[in-house]
Order: structure tokens, then sequence, then C-alpha cells
């Protein structure tokens, strides 16, 4: 039972030491682009990488050629490591659920509002040099370009993803022919079409 347990670790951390190959790779072809999404997510994916790297190259060694210490290194990491991962999921529930979108009458889409989202993540959002990150991703991502040219009756007819509902288009609510005369959202004013501005 123990020579299977540890062949079944081995062949576990082989596997997870050839994934971590071509995530590193990824962070590394990320280098290369000047896109502000891809050099974002550059670190990250290299950090995640190397880390998977190796964990899993100290649970090969230690289930193929019996170091104990190894594998006491490899399931102490572990442990970190799906606590982080698990600390990290609650935090991003916890940031996000009082969000999501509201159902809009006679559209398909949902309209998401930066108020009905946790104050750390409004203030986050809100901060001019993060907002300018998020704001030159979506612009390289050309998510905005895709509905510009829809015709009003799409506007009705057609599903956004919440970037292009939150971020490319004014609110539902506002009503420019009568903008004068009826007290509106203030997004509704703050809004302009240059795709630059969003």
């Amino acid at each position: 039972m123990y020579r299977f347990s540890n062949t079944l670790i081995g062949f576990l951390n082989l596997f997870t030491l050839l994934a971590s190959i071509p995530i590193i790779g990824a962070g590394l072809w990320m280098a290369r682009s000047s896109t502000t999404c891809e050099s974002f997510l550059q670190t990250p994916l290299l950090v995640v990488g190397f880390i998977i790297l190796i964990i899993s190259l100290a649970g090969f060694i230690g289930a193929c050629f019996h170091v104990a210490c190894a594998l006491w290194v490899y399931l102490a990491v572990m442990l970190l490591l799906i606590g982080a991962l698990m600390a990290l999921t609650i935090f991003g529930f916890v940031v996000t659920s009082p969000g999501g979108g509201v159902p809009v009458p006679g559209r398909i889409y949902k309209e998401y509002r930066l108020e009905n989202y946790s104050p750390w993540l409004r203030k986050r959002i809100s901060d001019p040099r993060y907002w300018s990150t998020v704001r030159s991703c979506i612009l390289g991502s050309k998510t905005c370009e895709k509905i510009v040219l829809w015709t009003p009756f799409e506007y009705m007819t057609r599903d956004m993803t919440p970037i292009q509902s939150g971020c490319c288009k004014p609110p539902t609510s506002c009503n420019y022919a009568t903008a004068a005369t009826l007290a509106q959202d203030g997004d509704c004013y703050r809004w302009n079409n240059a795709p630059s501005v969003l």
C-alpha cells in the first residue's frame, strides 16, 4: 500500500509538473505583448506556474526517491496553498455577491451598477490608477467595438456581457431627448460616446 500511494503521488506530481510548463510558457509569451490586459496577467501566471513547478518537484522527488522531508514540505505547502485558494474564493464571493445584474424590462441584458457592489470594490474601481488600467484593458479587448454598430432594435433583442452592459453604453434609464427637463441619473450626464472615455 505504501508503494502504491507513493507511485500514485509520483504520477500526479509528474502530471502537475508537466502542466506547469505551459502555464510558465503562457506567462513568458504574454511578456512579448504590449496590451494592458496581458501584462496585467503575466506576473500572476508566472508566479502560479513556478509555485506549481516547485511543489510538484518536491512531491515527485519525495514520492519516487523516498525522501521524507520533501514529502513533508510538499504536504505543508499544499495545505497552505489550499487554504489560500479557499480564502481567495471566499473573498471573491464576499466582494462581488451584493452586486450582479438587475433585469431591465423589455431587454434581454441586465443592468450592472457599481453602487450594487461592496464598498471595497467600489473604492478600488473608483481609484483613477486602477480604473485607467481596467479601461485600457477594456479598450484593448475591443469589447465595446462589438456593440457600437448595433441598431436600436439589436439593443432591445440581443444580450450583452456584464462589461458591455456596464461600460459600453449609458444606463438604460437615460432619456437624452428630454434631458434638459428631467432629472436623471448622474451617469447619463457623464456618458460620452468617445470610445476612449467609457
